[in-house]
């Protein structure tokens, strides 16, 4: 343990001198090892050399600067080690496929990295594609069943039940026709599962179910954080996954908190079998406010 000690000591003067100079020998002082012996350990465990973690590190909470301070874009590409406003805004583009105007502007989706910190295994210095969602009471009608208590070996076995043509099968109660029915397009667009109050349920928009007597629950207008994943993926190796980066990762690091009991887990399908396996994508919507 003293090995993780020493370590973390590293990553925590790191941290602490992403404003100033960050010496890589100084560095290998606190984790008890040469500077070199420290570079490759540091590149191999996190996959990326020490100086593009504190680039991205920098990069990182330059964004959160620019969204929460008044100070001008120059000043903020100086507090993090650019020479001008032109280099930094090319190192911001890059990261967040945005520009720090168009970002402090209107907002967006961004390349985050929390701090990474060594323990059992590593956490932190992980790409995450995170937005905030500025949300309005939001209606929503769909199905639930009780999971506290209800005697389901873990949550994922409820949401299999609620989703599965074995099971309970949600999404055919909520809409007309069946999945992958040609030219049918009911099944298209956003579908959500809301975690709360010791329930599941599978939802959407009321304009995209069909009549009937549906449970309904209304999205808490406010701040939410929001994490999404590439195209392609399966929903139930993609949200045990998102969950990770949230809640053992981001949110510990960050300078928000949960607000109330609420995630949404958001589908964004397909009712075509081949389009939905290329084209599907999920996100994780928590609602927040600042700690």
């Amino acid at each position: 343990m003293d090995m993780l000690k020493q370590l973390n000591a590293a990553a925590d003067y790191i941290e602490t001198h992403l404003c100033e100079t960050v010496e890589p020998s100084e560095a290998a002082k606190r984790a008890c090892v040469t500077e070199d012996s420290f570079l490759r350990f540091f590149s191999y465990m996190t996959g990326m050399t020490l100086a593009e973690y504190i680039r991205r590190r920098r990069l990182t909470l330059a964004a959160e600067d620019l969204r929460n301070s008044d100070m001008r874009i120059l000043d903020i590409a100086v507090k993090y080690g650019w020479e001008s406003a032109d280099a930094f805004s090319r190192a911001f583009t890059r990261q967040h496929g945005i520009s720090p105007g168009t970002f402090r502007k209107s907002g967006g989706s961004l390349k985050v990295y929390s701090p990474v910190s060594f323990r059992i295994h590593i956490q932190g210095a992980k790409e995450m594609d995170l937005r905030f969602i500025e949300l309005s009471e939001t209606k929503l009608l769909g199905i639930s069943r009780q999971y506290d208590g209800e005697g389901y070996e873990t949550r994922e076995a409820l949401r299999h039940i609620l989703w599965s043509d074995e099971g309970i099968d949600v999404p055919l109660q909520l809409c007309e026709g069946t999945w992958n029915q040609t030219g049918s397009t009911a099944f298209d667009g956003v579908w959500f599962g809301l975690w709360y109050d010791g329930r599941y349920m599978i939802a959407r928009a009321p304009e995209d179910v069909k009549p009937g007597c549906f449970e309904e629950y209304t999205l808490p207008a406010g701040t939410y954080a929001a994490l999404k994943t590439g195209c392609g993926g399966k929903a139930w190796e993609e949200f045990p996954r998102l969950f990770d980066l949230i809640f053992e990762s981001w949110l510990p690091s960050s300078e928000w908190k949960l607000r109330g009991d609420l995630i949404a887990e958001v589908l964004h399908l397909q009712t075509d079998h081949d389009r939905r396996q290329k084209e599907r994508w999920y996100e994780v919507w928590i609602p927040v406010e600042r700690k």
